[in-house]
């Protein structure tokens, strides 16, 4: 599941100096982004089998579906930690 870019809003210059690392993880954000997009125009078959899980099997042949899947997976994870660490460091 992909959810909408860019963030809701781009943190203020107030709320930057508040909590700086904001702006790296607006960037760690952008770039799990464009890694999310390649991954789905680089292997259009994958979001078949997330449709579909019971077509995926993870000892097919087909590795990097299973890789890529693994990465998204991740991916995914991680974009929601970063968002719940920025809706912490913004909370008034």
């Amino acid at each position: 599941m992909r959810r909408a870019w860019p963030p809701q809003r781009l943190p203020t210059s107030t709320e930057l100096a508040h909590a700086p690392e904001l702006a790296i993880l607006i960037a760690l954000d952008t770039v799990l982004e464009m890694t999310t997009v390649t991954i789905h125009l680089a292997l259009p078959e994958l979001e078949l089998l997330q449709g579909n899980p019971k077509l995926f099997h993870p000892d097919c042949d087909d590795r990097d579906l299973v890789v890529a899947q693994d990465i998204l997976d991740l991916v995914g994870a991680l974009r929601n930690t970063v968002q719940i660490y920025r809706d912490l460091a913004l909370r008034p």
